[in-house]
């Protein structure tokens, strides 16, 4: 059954539909568990919330002022000051967007004072991407001489912060460092270069406030002025940042899923963005002394498993398990053997500490950002960070202490173990297929027939991980290659689709070369933030191709948007000429339906004039690029297919096959 949505010419799954359709097994046996014991999860929550509000659904209610809320319909076309839906549909779009830069500003905060407290020497963390410092510091012109490796880290912090929160007028340094000439002129033309990303939030809000810009293409522009930000301050510069801290990540074999867990071992799952505390708690709980204390305890060992984009970091770094993503998390602690979630910023749904709380799960939160009723609270501040090695020991230590008081009722681990070869940053990528120019060939000859980013969260209004799974199965099929990054990534690594046997599911010839090179068919590059691997990627693969990025066989794809920080990865990759499909429920508002004027009951299409500037010439005309949606699975890959198509016979002049 589903729950149907005829305006919008989708339907959204009941409980039942995803049991039939997700694809992962482990969660049907969790899910069913967890509804014969009376625990309830998001499933049984989005059911309370059916229908769910159509204006706001359309993304036509207005709440930004305190005369409404106001709502736009055939009788009420504009709201109580005036602003009719083009005004509060790009005005939403863009308060979405700055609040998910806000998220990742924050992330990216940490990350810069902690690089600056290693260098003055009041954190106990070794600098081990040297690599990566040495790289940034030549982009940047900064000196290298006869310096330590902690002083010219400190000094590119010091620029990243500056990018974050400057208020002056000024060019993003990393942008500058990164970007192409060409894109760097192109914006210049647009007046849509940003100043830093506190600035361009702060601009967005007074814009969007009671009385203030009544232009919705003014709106647009900040819109892609804070895309420029979020794209360059804070994906770029927390995904480069964090090399710079842990290192670059290199490939590795790994096993995943929700079968890593041991009923006989400690289980402690970390959870959210930021790695800088829990690299420091797996410091500690490698020591004798933790280990020794989970063996005293009645524990086999210590089990480590990750959620979300922190999972995704210790996964890429040092294979440490995932178990699944944002909607996961309930159904992890629901098989009754976790004993600790150790979470620090972004993602940890207030769900989790209920179905926490059904299983005497122990939540410890590590982020000021972060607090939850209940949980333990233990937080690292970057800018007093002396108590870092004391207060990871006490985490570690608790976390473990939390086996003696695990409830060893309905216990229920599902036997699925996955393989995955993981680890796969922008540099590890390039070397592994020989180079950009040897990968461009790849490209001109078919053996692949396009690269596609796929990322993002999950959405109840999708069957569970089935349209990231479905689309990605679908594109493979076609000898495609992916990457993916986030809450998908769980979803692909789960389902065996990054693991070099799943080439068997690619066309000969692509399978011969993975095969041939030990590669799977989809790379996980990381968590949000690194999204940044693939969008360097592109741009470098364009460049040795002598081409625009929007000429080449690319495209973003966002089968299941949820988080707001995903409006701003995908209109990242738009501005750098790469066209997005987008799931529904999507930000950017696809077409809808309405009764037909010829007759009533007949249905039409409709839209806005947002809608269609991102959905047509209004984007292809400053960036060559542009939004599908769809939310059927099968037909996003499709249109997703038909793309990368169109985009090889335009090539064929140019000796592209």
């Amino acid at each position: 059954m589903s729950y149907k949505y005829l305006y919008l010419n989708t339907n959204m799954p009941e409980k039942d539909e995803v049991l039939k359709r997700t694809p992962n097994p482990a969660a049907k046996e969790l899910i069913t568990k967890l509804k014969k014991e009376g625990v309830p999860i998001f499933l049984d929550r989005f059911a309370a919330q059916q229908p769910q509000c159509r204006f706001g659904l359309q993304g036509i209610c207005c709440r930004m002022c305190q005369w409404g809320p106001c709502t736009i319909s055939r009788k009420s076309t504009h709201g109580v000051c005036g602003k009719d839906m083009n005004l509060i549909v790009m005005g939403n779009l863009l308060r979405a967007l700055v609040s998910g830069l806000a998220a990742h500003a924050r992330h990216a905060h940490e990350i810069y004072l902690t690089i600056m407290a290693v260098r003055d020497g009041t954190v106990n963390i070794k600098i081990k991407g040297e690599d990566r410092v040495f790289e940034m510091a030549g982009r940047l012109g900064i000196e290298v001489e006869n310096r330590k490796i902690e002083a010219i880290a400190g000094e590119i912090a010091e620029i990243l912060l500056e990018d974050l929160g400057k208020m002056k007028k000024g060019e993003l340094r990393l942008l500058e460092a990164y970007a192409g000439q060409e894109n760097k002129d192109l914006w210049r033309r647009l007046d849509i270069l940003p100043r830093s990303s506190a600035y361009e939030i702060m601009e967005a809000l007074h814009m969007t406030t009671l009385g203030a810009c009544s232009d919705w293409m003014a709106l647009v522009d900040q819109e892609l002025r804070s895309t420029l930000a979020y794209c360059y301050s804070t994906l770029f510069g927390t995904s480069l940042a964090t090399e710079i801290l842990y290192g670059i990540p290199r490939p590795q074999k790994t096993v995943v899923n929700f079968g890593v867990l041991k009923e006989d071992h400690v289980n402690i799952l970390l959870h959210g963005h930021s790695p800088v505390m829990v690299e420091k708690i797996l410091e500690k709980i490698h020591t004798p002394e933790i280990q020794s204390l989970a063996r005293q305890l009645g524990a086999e060992g210590i089990v480590l498993g990750g959620m979300c984009c922190t999972g995704n970091e210790l996964l890429a770094r040092y294979g440490i398990p995932t178990v699944t993503n944002i909607l996961g998390q309930e159904l992890a602690i629901g098989t009754g053997a976790v004993d600790t979630v150790i979470v620090d910023m972004q993602c940890i749904i207030p769900g989790m500490k209920i179905t926490a709380d059904c299983f005497g799960t122990e939540i410890i939160t590590t982020c000021r950002s972060n607090r939850i009723p209940g949980a333990v609270h233990v937080p690292f501040d970057p800018e007093d960070p002396g108590s870092l090695d004391d207060n990871a020991l006490y985490v570690a230590r608790s976390a473990v202490e939390s086996f003696g008081r695990r409830k060893r009722r309905n216990i229920h681990i599902p036997d699925y173990r996955t393989e995955a070869l993981t680890g796969w940053s922008y540099e590890a990528i390039l070397e592994a297929f020989d180079g950009a120019d040897r990968l461009v060939e790849l490209l001109k000859t078919g053996k692949f027939r396009g690269i596609c980013t796929i990322v993002g969260c999950n959405t109840p209004k999708v069957a569970y991980e089935s349209g990231h799974v479905t689309i990605a199965r679908e594109l493979i099929a076609d000898g495609i290659l992916l990457t993916t990054t986030g809450c998908c990534s769980h979803a692909l690594l789960n389902a065996g689709l990054c693991a070099p046997d799943a080439a068997e599911m690619t066309p000969h010839d692509t399978r011969v070369l993975l095969e041939n090179l030990g590669i799977p068919p989809v790379l996980a590059v990381g968590g949000c933030v690194d999204n940044a691997r693939s969008l360097r990627l592109f741009l470098t693969l364009a460049e040795a191709a002598g081409l625009k990025t929007h000429d080449m066989p690319f495209m973003f794809i966002g089968p299941e948007p949820g988080n707001e920080k995903t409006l701003g990865q995908g209109v990242t990759f738009l501005v750098h000429g790469i066209s997005n499909t987008i799931g529904f429920p999507g930000h950017i508002p696809q077409p809808t339906v309405k009764p037909s004027s010829d007759n009533p009951e007949e249905l039409e299409r409709c839209s806005n004039d947002v809608a269609d500037f991102f959905s047509q010439d209004g984007l292809i005309n400053r960036f060559g690029a542009k939004v599908f949606t769809e939310p059927e699975p099968v037909l996003a890959a499709q249109i997703v297919k038909m793309h990368l198509h169109r985009k090889r016979l335009e090539l064929r002049n140019q000796g592209w096959s």
